[in-house]
């Protein structure tokens, strides 16, 4: 934590802060205790730094708007938002779970089997479902943001990143001729029409995102490598996962189709790749049957080629 973390005891907009629970990019997670109601939350505070810039404010509050869209049991829900732009404080409370991210499981436990890893895989799907039908593209699925409760239970978290295809929202373009390297989502687990260009996101790319974490949670390793961002990004185009020595070969057969680099060659959504994960859970090959709630337009596709 850096010297901005709030203290133990400190009072914001009605909750007593506890314990800072992590830190990224957007804001520092707090466990906070809600006075009016006397519950603990989650507390979610954009970094003062960020507060300087009009845009990252608009951001996080819309992340906030963006996840409060959604109701669903493998979802975390979004109580409440608060800013005072006087004093540049700007944060929302969301429910508290009490468990570990798959990334600190994993690193606990060791590589999850079949089962377990199918299990987390399955709920996070679910998710994905109800988001991809309400118009949403995670686009930041990973490890490090599905959360698992005591009882087994997956949460997917951060909707920071997410794409409201409904509203046609656009990433910013560079000024003039210009070009800038811009990265929505996690490289490592990133799909390749993503990763060239981050308003290409659909559906499909959140499967593959998905695909790549199941690998992750079965074997322990991250499914492409790269000594720097651009390698990687090749490696995620080209290179095919490599699987360890007596990998499970139908969970192998099911991230395979989950990765696929072409995206309509991909299990295509959240509920297709709830079914294929389901039959592989049976002892099946998995099949790869949708819904084709979102998929890239056809023009962009013809780019990519």
């Amino acid at each position: 934590m850096t010297d901005d973390t709030l203290a133990a005891g400190a009072e914001l907009f009605g909750y007593t802060i506890e314990r800072p629970l992590g830190r990224g990019g957007m804001g520092t997670v707090y466990q906070a205790r809600q006075r009016s109601l006397d519950r603990r939350v989650a507390l979610k505070v954009l970094h003062p730094a960020r507060t300087r810039n009009p845009k990252a404010v608009e951001d996080f509050f819309n992340e906030a708007k963006v996840a409060s869209r959604l109701h669903h049991p493998h979802l975390v829900s979004i109580h409440d938002f608060c800013s005072d732009p006087g004093r540049n404080l700007h944060a929302y409370s969301m429910e508290l779970i009490e468990g570990a991210t798959t990334t600190n499981l994993v690193g606990k436990l060791g590589p999850l089997n079949r089962g377990q890893a199918l299990r987390i895989a399955g709920q996070v799907a679910e998710a994905l479902d109800h988001a991809h039908r309400n118009g949403l593209v995670h686009r930041d699925v990973k490890p490090d943001n599905i959360l698992v409760a005591a009882d087994g239970s997956a949460k997917l978290l951060d909707l920071g990143l997410a794409y409201n295809r409904v509203n046609n929202a656009t990433p910013t373009r560079g000024e003039g001729n210009h070009r800038r390297l811009v990265l929505v989502g996690t490289p490592d687990f990133c799909a390749p029409e993503q990763a060239r260009n981050p308003a290409w996101a659909t559906a499909a790319s959140d499967v593959f995102s998905l695909g790549g974490t199941l690998f992750y949670l079965m074997s322990g390793l991250l499914p492409f490598d790269g000594e720097t961002v651009i390698d990687l990004i090749c490696s995620i185009s080209s290179d095919p996962i490599q699987f360890p020595e007596g990998f499970d070969p139908l969970a192998r057969s099911l991230i395979e189709a989950m990765t696929q680099k072409d995206p309509d060659a991909r299990i295509e959504d959240g509920a297709a790749a709830l079914v294929a994960i389901q039959s592989v859970a049976r002892g099946q090959r998995p099949a790869a049957t949708g819904s084709g709630v979102i998929r890239r337009p056809s023009r962009r596709l013809r780019r990519m080629r």
